[in-house]
C-alpha cells in the first residue's frame, strides 16, 4: 500500500471527515495514534515506577503523577 492509500480506505471504511483530515495532517490513523498514546502512557509509568524505587520522589508525588498519567 502506498503511503497514503489508507486514507481511501478511511473513506470506505466509514471514518469521519475528522478522523480523514486529522489522519491527513499526520499521517497516522486514529487506531496508530491510540497505540502511540498507550506507549507513551507505558514510558512515562516505566520512569515514574523508577523515580519511585529510587526515593527521587515521595509518595504524594508518585499519587499526583500516577493521577495525571492515568486519570
Amino acid at each position: 500500500m502506498g503511503d497514503w492509500e489508507f486514507l481511501y480506505d478511511m473513506k470506505n471504511g466509514g471514518y469521519s471527515d475528522e478522523d480523514i483530515l486529522e489522519a491527513q495532517s499526520s499521517g497516522a490513523t486514529p487506531e496508530e495514534w491510540a497505540e502511540i498514546e498507550r506507549q507513551e502512557r507505558k514510558e512515562e509509568w516505566e520512569k515514574l515506577k523508577s523515580l519511585r524505587d529510587t526515593g527521587t520522589i515521595s509518595r504524594e508525588e508518585f499519587k499526583k503523577r500516577k493521577a495525571e498519567i492515568f486519570g
